[in-house]
């Protein structure tokens, strides 16, 4: 039960930051928002680890939590860049196939699925076919719709990674593995910001937002890095993944968001694929 509430608490975190993320990035460049946002992040679990006094773990827990902030860096960035120039309602359910990731590398490393984690990979799949098309043969729509999906498997297939990777870099140390990961994603960025020579400028009116950006993140991934150790990665994944839901919600209330009939339609199949890939 405490990882339940543990991975909810880390949907509602994501989906908030979700949101501010994608709403930031329509107004600052892409590039500040993650600098500022991870950057906080990372000293509030540096601090975090300071206090707490443990040792490092091995060089393999420790490979497998930067390989899980690089991931996730590349989600955020996919989900940020998704949610700035197109809709978040599409983007949000598309990301959600997240889930997707830990069942394929469970196939690789020989967990053979079951016929209801199939059925929910086919409902997730046919809810992405549904979800980038719009009614009436509207062909512009579609066109515009595609680059939402786009960028929301790009998001799926980097968060899915997180989840997967985090979870075993977990075992050893959690707060170690939010370190590592988050060190190597703001190095990632830095890295980029100078290899671009970008300009880190943002109004001072804007950075407690992006800040904020950065608490939630690291929060969430704090609930479910310690849910993934208490219960099955599957079912944290799943549950972690409804932070689409939030971030949708706060569209439709914030940006007042519109999707047509079959959209709705592919976001409700899609999101019943997630779920039901947890089920065996």
């Amino acid at each position: 039960m405490i990882a339940i509430a543990l991975a909810l608490g880390a949907s509602l975190g994501w989906g908030a930051s979700d949101f501010l993320g994608g709403l930031k990035s329509r107004s600052a460049p892409l590039l500040t928002v993650l600098l500022i946002s991870q950057s906080t992040a990372l000293v509030l679990v540096t601090v975090l680890v300071i206090v707490r006094g443990a040792s490092p773990p091995d060089t393999g827990a420790l490979g497998q939590a930067a390989a899980a902030g690089l991931a996730e860096t590349v989600g955020v960035a996919a989900l940020y860049r998704g949610l700035a120039v197109g809709k978040m309602s599409i983007v949000a359910p598309v990301a959600a196939t997240a889930p997707v990731v830990p069942l394929l590398a469970g196939l690789a490393t020989g967990e053979a699925p079951g016929t209801i984690q199939l059925g929910g990979l086919g409902l997730a799949l046919l809810g992405l076919v549904i979800t980038s098309r719009r009614s009436g043969g509207d062909e512009g729509a579609t066109s515009r719709s595609l680059p939402s999906v786009l960028y929301g498997l790009l998001a799926a297939l980097g968060f899915g990674t997180f989840f997967f990777t985090m979870d075993g870099a977990s075992e050893s140390d959690v707060g170690w593995a939010l370190l590592t990961a988050r060190l190597t994603a703001t190095t990632a960025v830095a890295t980029t910001v100078v290899l671009k020579r970008h300009r880190v400028a943002l109004a001072r009116t804007g950075l407690p937002a992006v800040a904020a950006i950065g608490v939630l993140i690291i929060t969430a991934d704090a609930l479910y890095a310690t849910a993934s150790t208490h219960g099955l990665v599957s079912i944290a994944a799943v549950l972690g993944s409804l932070h689409t839901i939030v971030t949708m919600a706060l569209a439709r209330v914030f940006l007042n968001e519109r999707l047509a009939r079959p959209q709705h339609l592919g976001i409700a199949t899609s999101l019943l694929g997630v779920l039901t890939i947890s089920a065996a």
